[in-house]
């Protein structure tokens, strides 16, 4: 498969060049509703940034609300998407053999202390691991936010993943306002969450 190449929309920001998913789709690759949601949702995220550069920004006409799931903490406890209504939520999906996923885990452990829980959760999921590998991966580069398995896969096909790190960004009212491929900086974190914190819910 063709490795996504960067392009910068904005200091400090890329998105992915997605000119190999029509090819994709073309040759029946992606057939499953979960990864035709996940396409969706992607390249209306990229065209949501896009319009940010040109200081007119769009939110989408029609959000997809996140699927809910409930998953083991290795902390302890269990998180469940759905009571975290009212908040801003960025899940990050990683895993162990995942060399791009260390690079990232630096700046999501600098910015998760940096919004008080209250008004965002964070969550780490590992995908396609096991959980020593996870547990071990998160000690080494120090990521603390509460964080577990995606054991059956199920979380996965739900959020139709092709690839890690991706992480998701769950407005108030349980909605996704957008996705991004690839390795997150400081600027990009904050300014989705920023994006949220702003957002009125509708209730």
């Amino acid at each position: 498969m063709r490795a996504a190449i960067s392009t910068t929309v904005m200091p400090g920001i890329k998105i992915i060049d997605t000119s190999f998913l029509p090819a994709l789709i073309r040759g029946k690759t992606l057939l499953s509703k979960s990864y035709r949601f996940a396409l969706a949702l992607l390249l209306g995220g990229l065209l949501s940034i896009q319009a940010c550069t040109r200081e007119t920004a769009t939110q989408a006409t029609a959000k997809e609300a996140a699927p809910d799931f409930t998953i083991e903490l290795f902390g302890g406890g269990n998180f469940r998407l759905s009571d975290y209504k009212g908040k801003a939520v960025v899940i990050n999906f990683f895993a162990s053999w995942c060399v791009s996923c260390g690079e990232e885990t630096p700046i999501i452990e600098k910015v998760a202390h940096q919004y008080p829980p209250q008004e965002v959760a964070f969550l780490a999921i590992a995908v396609d691991d096991t959980e020593k590998k996870a547990k071990e991966f998160l000690r080494k580069t120090g990521l603390t936010i509460p964080a577990g398995l995606d054991k059956t896969g199920k979380i996965k096909d739900g959020y139709g993943l092709y690839g890690m790190p991706t992480t998701y960004f769950i407005d108030r009212e349980g909605k996704i306002n957008y996705l991004h491929a690839g390795v997150v900086t400081e600027d990009l974190l904050k300014h989705e969450i920023g994006k949220l914190l702003a957002a009125q819910t509708t209730h």
